[in-house]
């Protein structure tokens, strides 16, 4: 049996042990600096308190009981933090012995790197270690809760060593947890970071025409054009588009627009507001990654389409959404560019 060692006690970083630990294998779930009140809750109560399930084979830490032996004694190391928390966790690591060690990150998300480029958040951190791991992406259609409740869960491990994909795979995979092996490490992370941008738009979509009433043909529409501008944003990256195409693309919008917070921005944006009005009122105190993923790179994504290496008439969807939430625009759906 393995031993899995989790850093980050959310939901995601929580859930994705419950398919592990009911295939018997040993699992470490350290809560960061900010689940303080999750860990406290469950060494009281074995269950945890967001995702109301028990925890099998599980044993629960706080960040400062986090030892050496913890690492030398993991199969498995999950990157469980948000994107926010990256640098976070490469400063934690700086504190240990890793080396060789074989990590699983489910954080989603990009980042500009030295050479001024938009790069996929797991390089950032190879790079920054002073030693050697390895890092398999979880990507595709996942809700943290339903996974935790034992519904099928179909997603994607992606690594270009296939062979080590397949031995994590193999660790997590049942018949609740469905598990395809990519090999296509930059697409697959793109589309895992873009679909929580353009899930905005689909959003939007939902309720711009009737916010009482769901209509579906322009979000259908949305949700296809929102896919090609994805892939065509894949291929400028060097990534394989048929990622864009498959559970890390389609799959992964259709479940981040239907529900969430990305979506749910949108849908008050499709209500004629704009991204600060909302993120004072309706979802104050939270965070939304699509809308943070643009503050974060605005600057690189502003340049990039001065420069003419993102086409406002190939990607009119991106540019709109671009536009609205760095400029706290009104957001429209731009049809007659489509």
């Amino acid at each position: 049996m393995a031993n899995i060692l989790s850093i980050g006690a959310g939901v995601m970083g929580t859930a994705i042990t419950v398919p592990a630990s009911i295939n018997g294998h040993s699992i470490t779930l350290v809560g960061t600096h900010l689940d303080t009140e999750i860990i406290n809750s469950i060494q009281k109560t074995g269950i945890h308190p967001v995702l109301k399930v028990k925890l099998e084979n599980t044993i629960s830490k706080q960040i400062d009981d986090l030892q050496q032996s913890d690492f030398d004694q993991a199969d498995v190391i999950v990157i469980g933090v948000s994107s926010a928390g990256v640098n976070w966790f490469i400063e934690l690591l700086s504190k240990f012995q890793a080396d060789n060690k074989n990590f699983l990150i489910i954080t989603k998300g990009l980042y500009v790197n030295d050479q001024n480029t938009i790069d996929i958040l797991p390089n950032k951190i190879l790079r920054s270690m002073p030693y050697h791991i390895d890092i398999t992406a979880v990507a595709g259609p996942c809700k943290a809760i339903e996974l935790a409740q034992r519904y099928i869960t179909n997603i994607c491990f992606i690594n270009q060593n296939a062979q080590i994909a397949n031995e994590l795979a193999g660790i997590f995979k049942n018949d609740f947890y469905i598990i395809e092996v990519l090999s296509d490490f930059i697409g697959g992370e793109f589309c895992a970071a873009l679909k929580n941008v353009f899930a905005i738009m689909v959003g939007c979509s939902q309720t711009c025409y009737n916010p009482n009433t769901k209509i579906f043909n322009p979000e259908s529409g949305i949700f296809s054009h929102c896919i090609q501008e994805i892939a065509q944003i894949v291929k400028l990256h060097e990534g394989d588009i048929f990622s864009a195409f498959g559970l890390p693309g389609i799959g992964d919008l259709h479940v981040t627009s239907g529900t969430g917070r990305n979506g749910t921005l949108g849908k008050y944006l499709g209500e004629g507001k704009v991204y600060s009005e909302i993120m004072a009122k309706e979802l104050k105190g939270q965070t939304v990654e699509g809308a943070q993923l643009i503050l974060d790179l605005q600057s690189a994504l502003k340049e990039k389409f001065n420069n003419g290496f993102f086409s406002k008439e190939q990607l009119p969807i991106f540019y709109e959404l671009v536009q609205s939430i760095s400029a706290d625009k009104k957001l429209h759906i731009p049809w007659n560019k489509l």
